[in-house]
């Protein structure tokens, strides 16, 4: 009984588990270090909080990793990750993908995006390779039955 666990068990699991776990308020003197800390969190946090979590490989260069999932909206919304010169091939979607440039810049076929940018492509396209000559961090909220796909 080898099997490797899948990436939707684990997640499954998670979620019962945080489902079963009873809230506890923390003492007043851990809520006020906690408090103090978020005040002092830098305005640019998306490097700091990008480098915790899972990361996933999709393809040499590009990770994703899981931020939420809606059931109901049947969507997921991730973050995913280039190193400088990555490049991910031509995909189809199922469903829409939304996707929002946090840090760096990438080109999505013909269409070249960078920091603040947003881009969209509607359920039933096929977009061209998306490369990061510099690298980038995009945030994506895209159809769950892409993200099973990646």
């Amino acid at each position: 009984m080898n099997d490797p666990v899948a990436l939707e068990e684990i997640a499954a699991i998670d979620e019962l588990i945080a489902q079963s776990i009873e809230p506890v308020a923390p003492p007043a003197s851990v809520r006020a270090s906690i408090l103090e800390a978020i005040r002092h969190t830098p305005q640019n946090s998306v490097t700091i909080r990008s480098a915790e979590g899972r990361w996933k490989p999709v393809v040499a260069g590009v990770e994703i990793k899981r931020l939420s999932r809606d059931p109901e909206r049947r969507t997921v919304t991730l973050l995913m990750r280039f190193q400088p010169g990555a490049e991910l091939p031509e995909h189809h979607h199922q469903g829409n993908e939304q996707t929002f440039v946090l840090e760096g810049s990438c080109c999505i076929g013909s269409v070249c995006i960078s920091k603040g940018d947003f881009h969209m492509v509607d359920a039933g396209e096929t977009h061209g390779n998306v490369v990061s000559k510099e690298g980038c961090i995009l945030l994506l909220v895209v159809d769950e039955s892409d993200y099973r796909a990646a």
